[in-house]
């Protein structure tokens, strides 16, 4: 039988899933503790000390370690995905280079919580200078 640890805990339960998925991508299994309690009610999170996160005692160490690798530079490379057009890019209507990179993305993300609707897809679009043809990202 296996002795369980608490290697740590989140006042939210999206971070709690995503540091367990964490751990179990690396092959750590793990548990979460009060998630459905907190998941229910997120104003639980205070009275009951937060999600917990176990893992096996024997895994403890690295998952403390894999907890605390910083693993942000990757979403640098993301936001790069969508960032000035590249010189070859052309409008879609009028065949002119003159386009421009339009960021809306904390708007709709703040505007898709306020109205509870999946809006974030509208966030990043890019818009031709000459003609005011709006595209996705190319």
């Amino acid at each position: 039988m296996s002795v369980f640890v608490k290697i740590d805990e989140f006042r939210d339960l999206p971070l709690a899933e995503i540091a367990k998925a964490k751990l179990e991508s690396e092959g750590i299994y793990c548990h979460l503790a009060d998630k459905h309690h907190i998941g229910l009610n997120w104003l639980y999170s205070q009275a009951l000390g937060g999600v917990k996160l176990y893992v096996r005692k024997q895994d403890e160490d690295i998952a403390r370690t894999i907890l605390a690798t910083d693993e942000s530079h990757y979403l640098s490379k993301i936001e790069d995905q969508f960032s000035e057009p590249e010189e070859d890019d052309v409008c879609q209507k009028c065949g002119s280079q003159n386009i421009v990179y339009i960021n809306r993305s904390r708007f709709f993300g703040i505007l898709s919580l306020l109205t509870g609707l999946p809006l974030s897809i509208f966030g990043v679009r890019y818009k031709c200078k000459d003609c005011g043809h709006k595209m996705k990202p190319l």
